[in-house]
């Protein structure tokens, strides 16, 4: 798995790259986590790209849950950029539709971080 990180108006945009499944989810745990920190409160607003995310697990999709709650007790906000079919399957299985925005557009997900 690889995850490049660039800032776009203020936003973390996480652009993942390989599969998020058991123990290669954890470095992906990792790079949030260090991002989270590196921010203030309140200034937390991160856009997970998973465009390129081949496959993910339940080990995958706790890790993003684990950023979502992270983020949130920081007065901060996360949303999911190009969620693909199975991705998006295991997120509306899981019931977590209402917890995550999802974007399929980039400019969009941006825009909605000044809007909210």
């Amino acid at each position: 798995m690889n995850v490049g990180i660039r800032r776009k108006e203020g936003v973390t945009v996480l652009d993942i790259e390989g599969r998020v499944i058991g123990s290669e989810s954890f470095a992906l745990k990792s790079i949030i986590d260090d991002e989270i920190r590196s921010l203030q409160d309140g200034e937390v607003k991160m856009l997970l790209n998973m465009g390129q995310v081949r496959a993910m697990d339940s080990s995958g999709l706790g890790i993003i849950i684990a950023a979502y709650t992270s983020i949130q007790r920081r007065g901060g906000r996360i949303a999911l950029l190009n969620v693909s079919g199975n991705i998006n399957s295991l997120i509306v299985v899981s019931k977590l539709v209402t917890i995550f925005d999802r974007y399929d557009d980039e400019e969009k997900a941006i825009l909605s971080f000044h809007e909210a």
